[in-house]
């Protein structure tokens, strides 16, 4: 153990733990570009991965010693280093290059790694490394995301592979599913006889798999450098790739790198162009190539081909594929080839700060001759937790860690009693976001709600029929508009916490409140719930007053409450804003990339009608009376603040 209090200042990373590696390496890169010989971004990466190499690879008792010797000697690296390790590791020789590092600045970065502990995940560690070091802009423009650690261990612990599995990644990255599947095969049946089979178009991350693979899996892999999607040239050169057992992989993904290579479309039925056959109901394949597919697309299938009869998938996937009524065809083809086992939901978090793109889970068995049908089984559970925040801290102010779900999901897959799963129904069979196929259960709102007397439970759509409510949508008045007047413009921003802000700089003139006040007909009272955006969908306000006077933005719904309906509008709001309610929201909401909607769903959303007990008429008279009190309390700070301004 070598003395920290000896080390220069600038490289001292004491109390590092797990949570600490990306910004060691971060603080090791800078150090290195500011004084190494090397001031190329990719030269520093390529080496600081050849040093977490090796230094995994000191698990051998030879390149041990060997580092030890280089660190107390003045030799060069590319003398000492890279011979004895590739003479080790003799399959690596053509992967791991000289280093353009100085040997000093080698040194010191072993030095620094002396005393962390790298070897329980060791993709992981090299694979957020590098995450950490090139980001979203180097990588993200690949679509190429690494997996979060809790939720590869997740998807392999569910899937459970055998000791003698061919396992399957055709987008391995560095090798973190294929690794954890070996470990997992290890600790739970002692021994791997199977095979890990990788394939990345990305030549430094193929290496880096390779090398991984090479140090932790006793030779039972291969790792190539290819296109996985030209599926002749790889059943040509390497058919072992094929029949296989398990298939778990996190493809590429992402409209800004569609594949419009037609040699390569033209060899996946999902290449083609697919029509909707209204008099069959459901989706047929065409002669016609696209011009464009998404690769994620493409994966699925290239997925369910390699994969041998009741092989099993496990594939992560951006939420638009579950949703898109305009990709039901894929579900199609899904049904025609396999069946769902289970789905989970993942939250936004998991892959950022690297993409904010929303992605779920899909777990697949292969099979011949199914029916196209909807009617099947699955299994549905919904991550709310991931183990970091959206900018990827894993611990709180209080020094705590962030909360993660994915561990308890893949202990209680097996489970008979389980929090987190659910049976799946399929409502709809283009339309199959994990949330959204919980079954419905009026229980919650029984048995967790603050409402325990009701009159009933009663859909949107039934409150809109039995005229209680209507609801309608507002405008977009175009940014010309923009600051030409005092009227506030009502837009997502503006509504939080059961209160109506305004941008000024936002607000429209007499003129063009005009234009919009006889389309929208605002009136004291209505409630505004926020339906289309990225976080604040389901926040609700009430118009009160002077608030009234306004213009709201079409992704804010208005919803008025009718005379004769067996409730106020702030009985109603009320409602909107209890858990159970808000639970069933955060259901009915379809994320298409990064931004979410409600769509017609709201009408799915399911109301209690209380009964009007005195404790519920005490609760929301108390309810409305501080609504209103703080409307007038506003409405005063904001005179003095037109007085201090004269």
């Amino acid at each position: 153990m070598r003395n920290k209090a000896a080390q220069p200042k600038e490289l001292l990373f004491e109390g590092v733990s797990k949570d600490g590696y990306n910004s060691i390496f971060k603080k090791l890169y800078f150090h290195l570009y500011s004084n190494s010989k090397s001031s190329r971004a990719e030269a520093i990466i390529e080496d600081l991965s050849k040093i977490l190499l090796i230094k995994l690879a000191t698990r051998n008792p030879a390149i041990d010693k060997v580092v030890k010797t280089f660190l107390k000697s003045q030799q060069e690296a590319n003398e000492s280093l890279i011979p004895q390790f590739t003479k080790y590791y003799p399959k690596l020789s053509e992967s791991l290059s000289k280093f353009g590092l100085g040997s000093d600045s080698i040194r010191m970065c072993f030095q620094e790694l002396e005393d962390l502990d790298i070897d329980e995940a060791p993709s992981h560690i090299i694979g957020d490394a590098f995450q950490s070091l090139i980001g979203p802009t180097l990588r993200g423009d690949k679509g190429q995301f690494f997996t979060p650690k809790s939720i590869v261990s997740a998807m392999v612990e569910i899937i459970n592979p055998k000791k003698d599995s061919k396992i399957v990644d055709p987008a391995c990255g560095t090798g973190g599913f294929l690794i954890k599947a070996y470990s997992h095969i290890i600790e739970n049946h002692g021994e791997f006889m199977g095979t890990l089979l990788g394939i990345d178009k990305d030549k430094f991350l193929s290496n880096t798999a390779k090398s991984i693979c090479e140090i932790y899996s006793s030779g039972r892999y291969e790792i190539i450098n290819q296109n996985s999607l030209d599926l002749e040239l790889l059943n040509k050169e390497h058919p072992l790739y094929f029949d296989a057992d398990v298939v778990l992989t996190n493809p590429p993904f992402g409209s800004k790198i569609g594949i419009n290579d037609k040699n390569i479309l033209k060899q996946f039925d999902l290449g083609h162009n697919w029509l909707f056959n209204t008099g069959k109901g459901h989706w047929e394949k065409a002669s016609q190539l696209l011009n464009e597919q998404d690769p994620q697309t493409l994966f699925i299938e290239l997925c369910i081909r390699l994969l041998k009869e009741n092989g099993v998938l496990g594939i992560v996937l951006p939420e638009g594929i579950f949703g898109n009524k305009g990709d039901g065809y894929i579900w199609d083809f899904l049904r025609a080839n396999g069946e769902i086992i289970a789905m989970v939901d993942c939250p936004r978090t998991a892959f950022q700060p690297s993409t904010d793109v929303k992605t779920n889970i899909l777990f697949y068995r292969k099979k011949k001759a199914l029916k196209s049908s909807v009617d099947v089984s699955f299994k549905v559970a919904v991550a709310l937790n991931c183990g970091h925040d959206k900018r990827g801290r894993t611990r709180m102010e209080n020094g705590e860690s962030y909360p993660d779900d994915f561990l308890k999901i893949a202990k209680e897959f097996s489970s008979k009693l389980s929090a987190h799963w659910s049976n799946g129904v399929a409502k709809d069979a283009y339309y199959l976001v994990p949330r959204y196929c919980q079954e419905n259960n009026t229980k919650e709102i029984q048995l967790n709600g603050s409402i325990t007397e009701f009159e009933g439970i009663y859909s949107f759509s039934e409150l809109i029929q039995k005229k209680y409510i209507t609801v309608k949508k507002g405008n977009e008045v175009g940014s010309e508009a923009y600051g030409t007047g005092d009227i506030p413009f009502i837009r997502t921003s503006d509504i939080a916490n059961l209160e109506i802000t305004n941008d000024p700089t936002k607000s429209i003139s007499e003129d063009y409140y005009d234009k919009y006040k006889r389309m929208q007909g605002i009136k004291e009272y209505d409630i505004l719930m926020v339906a289309d955006g990225r976080y604040r969908i389901g926040k609700t306000a009430i118009l009160i007053g002077e608030k009234r006077k306004c213009v709201v933005q079409s992704h804010v719904k208005i919803i008025r409450v009718l005379p004769g309906a067996p409730f106020s509008s702030f009985e109603l709001l009320y409602i909107l804003n209890q858990v159970y309610v808000i639970n069933q929201i955060r259901n009915l909401i379809f994320i298409q990339s990064t931004l979410g909607s409600l769509g017609n769903r709201i009408n799915e959303l399911l109301i209690p009608i209380p009964m009007k007990t005195i404790h519920w008429n005490e609760k929301i008279k108390d309810f409305e009376d501080t609504l209103k009190k703080r409307n007038y309390l506003l409405t005063k700070l904001k005179e003095f603040q037109i007085e201090e301004s004269i």
